[in-house]
């Protein structure tokens, strides 16, 4: 396995690349100091975009991500997991930002009424059934068991994955 450790302005991606499958762990800002041709290209039957740590976008960055991901698509299979919550609205707002990639994992907002605002991976292999039928998976708190209420709107924050293929879909 090959790792590596790029920064491109407001951007961080480690890459972890084997024979049949590149990892791109990007986090940070997109925004007008990313530059998308900067990106390294590797070819491989799928290329995994780990979103986690994406704060946030701005028009700018937008473009140049869009481009990114129009040219990656050429070099393997994309799939996108652990989204962060911008990244989702992001997606909400400019379905480009997944062209034909698979949507794996995605993060949402739910809040516990004792501990505040939390955040919840959402696996669309264990949670397709839930979101297909328009409802937010039931969570519970990790710190005092009581269920989290969804902190967005169902149909406007899973409005993605109308437009986007999804693992459980594509499968």
């Amino acid at each position: 396995m090959t790792k590596s450790e790029i920064n491109i302005g407001s951007i961080k991606i480690d890459i972890d690349e084997t024979s049949n499958h590149v990892v791109y762990k990007i986090s940070g800002m997109v925004d007008e100091s990313f530059k998308q041709d900067q990106v390294p290209r590797i070819k491989a039957q799928t290329i995994v975009l780990d979103l986690e740590g994406l704060k946030n976008f701005n028009s700018c960055g937008v473009r140049e991500w869009v481009f990114l991901i129009r040219d990656l698509e050429k070099y393997g299979q994309l799939r996108f997991k652990n989204c962060s919550i911008p990244m989702v609205d992001q997606l909400n707002m400019v379905p480009e930002s997944a062209g034909n990639g698979i949507i794996e994992s995605f993060y949402a907002p739910y809040a516990c009424e004792s501990h505040g605002e939390s955040e919840y991976l959402i696996t669309l292999n264990n949670d397709f059934h839930d979101i297909q039928a328009g409802i937010a998976p039931d969570v519970n708190c990790t710190t005092c068991q009581k269920p989290l209420i969804f902190d967005a709107m169902v149909d406007s924050y899973f409005l993605f994955l109308t437009a986007a293929k999804t693992k459980k879909k594509a499968s």
